[in-house]
């Protein structure tokens, strides 16, 4: 069995519980996590820790979220977003969590961290190293897309979803980690399931459930997409996908416990 884990954002109480409950309940050969393991919430460092320390016990897949990405390019100098773009979008907690107060300070105060920054996350690059932007999975009764964002061009491959972009929306990886449109697509990718995160499902217009995820369908009310973000760190739950042949599958939640 495959388990698929939605947006944490640096909640690892609640991440904690979901993985022993997951481990415990199904014979789990793989996990792959959707993206956005880091910032807004309290424990950035500790969440980027757990996944890398799973990794090496289990076969495990870490997807490219909009907030990893921002974050690497910090890291790197600040070369595809802009100075602040990170830091107003849950940057500054994930920068204490990982780096300190300390090195927080010096950036306050003006000074070039970028190197220092950089030097903190080689303890994670175990982990980092293998992101992948998209994980296609075929199984015995459906194939799976899998990304942050989902996909955004319905008639292109996911091999050519950046073919048309300009340069700037290229180099963010648009397509598969900040588009916001799949939710409202009712027409099947392909012959894919795509499964995503990113857009936390209570902020879906008419979505009342909340605490579940939202399950995308065509006019045959077949499923072409699934969210899986059910807002953790918005007071949710952080829910997984649990399938074997993607066909059935099972859901687990666990309300926020940060």
């Amino acid at each position: 069995m495959i388990a698929v884990i939605g947006d944490v954002h640096g909640c690892i109480k609640t991440l904690s519980e979901l993985t022993e409950r997951l481990l415990k309940k199904y014979d789990i050969e793989k996990f792959i996590f959707i993206g956005d393991l880091i910032d807004r919430g309290p424990a950035s460092s500790e969440v980027l820790m757990f996944v890398q320390n799973l990794k090496r016990e289990y076969p495990l897949e870490l997807l490219r979220g909009n907030h990893e990405d921002m974050m690497l390019d910090f890291a790197a100098g600040v070369k595809h977003y802009g100075n602040t773009d990170w830091l107003n979008n849950g940057g500054i907690e994930a920068i204490k969590s990982i780096s300190g107060e300390a090195l927080f300070e010096k950036f306050s105060n003006g000074e070039n961290i970028f190197e220092e920054f950089s030097l903190h996350l080689q303890k994670f690059e175990y982990l980092l190293s293998s992101i992948k932007d998209y994980l296609v999975v075929e199984l015995k009764e459906n194939k799976l897309l899998l990304s942050h964002a989902g996909v955004s061009d319905f008639s292109l491959p996911p091999e050519r979803q950046m073919d048309y972009l300009p340069e700037d929306l290229r180099l963010v990886k648009y397509p598969f980690i900040w588009d916001r449109s799949v939710d409202s697509k009712r027409e099947k990718y392909f012959d894919y399931i795509v499964i995503h995160g990113h857009t936390p499902v209570l902020k879906l217009t008419g979505y009342a459930e909340s605490g579940k995820p939202f399950f995308n369908k065509d006019m045959d009310d077949n499923i072409v997409s699934i969210n899986i973000d059910t807002g953790c760190v918005y007071g949710g739950s952080l829910s997984a996908l649990v399938t074997n042949d993607g066909k059935t599958s099972d859901f687990e939640a666990v309300g926020c416990r940060d």
